[in-house]
Order: structure tokens, then sequence, then C-alpha cells
């Protein structure tokens, strides 16, 4: 008896890597070892890996199934809501994965999206001048509105720990089945 297998179609997947490094901090560092790791157990899947201009030749690919773009939009900004979108367009993906809550909100595709915590929605921060003291009821209305976007379009939520799927259950009416804890591993 022989059973033959349909040999599995390579998906094209994008990985938003603009926070590349540990110069980012813990996003950054989370996005570097996902990637590297990534190339090391997946030679099937063709990945695009979104870099920004400064962080460009971090990253060297190993395996000949990953490739770099570029995407020099800088986080949280006009630029990256209205043109990221267009770039990822370009690529013809099968999935995008924003490694921060800051997924495009004209982003149409499938996409999963990493939930590090909630910080920013219980502590919201502003600094004392004047500009930012103007601006800031708009960008904490910006954060809510791609947070709440990100939650709610997302394929999948990746969240860091059990503590952060509780809190965006406590905050977000979606199936608890939609979210998966991935704990962040060390080197």
């Amino acid at each position: 008896m022989t059973t033959t297998f349909a040999k599995a179609t390579a998906v094209r997947i994008g990985i938003d890597a603009r926070f590349f490094g540990p110069e980012d901090k813990g996003p950054g560092r989370y996005t570097q070892k996902l990637v590297e790791n990534l190339e090391k157990i997946d030679i099937r899947n063709q990945y695009f890996i979104f870099l920004r201009k400064n962080r460009w030749y971090e990253y060297q690919p190993k395996n000949p199934n990953f490739k770099k773009a570029l995407a020099n939009y800088e986080w949280y900004s006009w630029r990256e809501q209205l043109f990221f979108p267009f770039k990822i367009k370009k690529y013809n993906l099968d999935l995008m994965h924003f490694t921060h809550f800051n997924a495009p909100i004209f982003y149409r595709g499938k996409f999963i999206v990493t939930i590090h915590d909630l910080i920013l929605r219980h502590f919201p921060t502003s600094r004392k001048n004047l500009r930012n003291f103007l601006f800031y009821p708009f960008k904490k209305l910006a954060y809510k509105i791609a947070f709440d976007r990100a939650v709610k379009k997302a394929e999948k939520i990746i969240a860091i720990s059990k503590y952060t799927k509780d809190d965006i259950l406590k905050h977000y009416k979606i199936n608890p089945d939609k979210i998966k804890v991935t704990y962040e591993g060390i080197s």
C-alpha cells in the first residue's frame, strides 16, 4: 500500500522587523531572535524581512528563503500608516507578522500580531511641553484606534505571557482561542 502526500505549498510570509536588534529593547530583541530562529527551522516557506535603513546591515540572511525588504518608515508615523501597506502589498504575501501592535490601519491583508503588553493603555505618557500637550489627545486616540484594529483584525494574536493574554481579554471581547501565549526565550 502506498500513500501519496501532497507536497505543501510554500507560504509567502512578511515580518515587520523595523524593530530589530537589542537597540530597540524588548520588541527589537524579540524580532531579532524570531527571525534568526525561523531561519534555522523553516526551509520551506519564503520570508520577506521588512527593515528600516538604520537596521539594514544588522541583519544578513543565512537561509536562501529569507530576503530583506526596505521599509524605512518611522514607527507610529503617518508614513507608516499610509505607505507601509503599499510596500507590503508589492510582495504578494499570504501572511504578515507585525511584531508589535502597530499594524498599519490601512493594511487589508491577513496578519498576525505580537502584543507584548498593554502598558500604554494602563499608563499613557505625555511629556510636559506645549507641542506634546496639544497633540497628546490625538496621539492617544491614534494609539487606541491602531491597537483596537490590530486586536480585532488579526488572524491570531501572539501574547508573550498569560498575563498579557488575560489583560487583552479583560479589555476586548474576542475569542480566547485567537490568542496564543508564546513565552519569550533566552539566548
